[in-house]
């Protein structure tokens, strides 16, 4: 199957700024059948592409029918930076998630558009659905995290440097390791490759911790109202994700719309698109989930 990806020019109306904006497709793709995925708070738009075996997200999208459209958030990747990273908030994203699905609609004559958005970018594109229901379709979240999960902390510098303890904090670790993978959960050459693009898409200009704050600070409250949201949505969260807090989602789902369903994979970490147990699963349920 050839694929291609194409860089799509779009830029803020407010600030002026360049949303590193692409659509990838291949010839099963649709026009009519439009996906959106959003990245977390470390890491860009390319999470989405670990083209090695059969792990790319994009790719199985594309050659079941989507037209698949991704961003780097304002700070992140090739998009242009912020000289505060406070700045990058996630009320700021939301505002850069409902840009790139304006321009979706223009493109490609239609109405409405399916999102999928892992971590933090559940946070970012759920408060777009709050701000602009009538954009989307149905909705899924990858590992949301609500709120709740951590113990405050403040964040007191703008930007924080990516070292590799740090990048590999969104896999499964050996017991009592911080920085040591557990390589039976995931495969090496999906790490290096994850790795090899944070260092090189998002390493030199550091993460802007804007939306990190927010987690970081908000104690018990929720980022998002769940009871505000009028699209169906899709959760999907391993049970030993360290960065879920479980009572969340269930609470989620008795607030979120008829048609939202919950699926907790059992032995599933934070990155579990790319976990060697779950990645298959994960790819059908995300498949019926939109074909509804």
């Amino acid at each position: 199957m050839r694929y291609k990806c194409t860089e799509i020019e779009l830029h803020r109306n407010d600030n002026g700024k360049k949303i590193y904006f692409t659509k990838f497709f291949c010839p099963d793709s649709y026009e009519d059948r439009n996906i959106l995925l959003v990245h977390g708070i470390t890491s860009s738009q390319h999470i989405w592409d670990i083209n090695y075996k059969d792990y790319s997200i994009v790719r199985f999208l594309a050659k079941n029918g989507y037209t698949v459209w991704r961003l780097d958030i304002g700070g992140y990747g090739k998009s242009d930076k912020y000289e505060d990273g406070f700045e990058v908030t996630t009320e700021n994203a939301a505002i850069d998630v409902l840009t790139a699905m304006e321009k979706i609609c223009e493109l490609q004559g239609v109405n409405k558009v399916d999102v999928m958005a892992w971590s933090w970018g559940s946070m970012i594109t759920g408060l777009a659905a709050e701000l602009h229901p009538e954009y989307f379709r149905r909705l899924a979240w990858i590992g949301p995290c609500f709120g709740g999960t951590f113990p405050v902390t403040k964040i007191e510098q703008p930007f924080t440097s990516l070292t590799y303890p740090y990048v590999v904090l969104v896999f499964q670790h050996m017991p009592g390791s911080e920085d040591e993978v557990d390589y039976d959960t995931i495969e090496p050459e999906v790490v290096g490759i994850w790795c090899d693009h944070v260092f090189h898409y998002d390493g030199g200009h550091g993460r802007p911790n804007g939306g990190f704050r927010q987690l970081m600070g908000g104690g018990e409250s929720w980022l998002i109202h769940p009871d505000k949201i009028k699209v169906p949505v899709c959760i999907m969260t391993g049970d030993i994700d360290r960065n879920v807090k479980l009572e969340r989602c269930h609470e989620a789902m008795k607030q979120l719309p008829e048609g939202s369903e919950l699926n907790l994979i059992h032995g599933a970490g934070h990155a579990m698109f790319c976990e060697v147990d779950h990645y298959k699963p994960f790819h059908d349920k995300v498949l019926a989930f939109f074909n509804k």
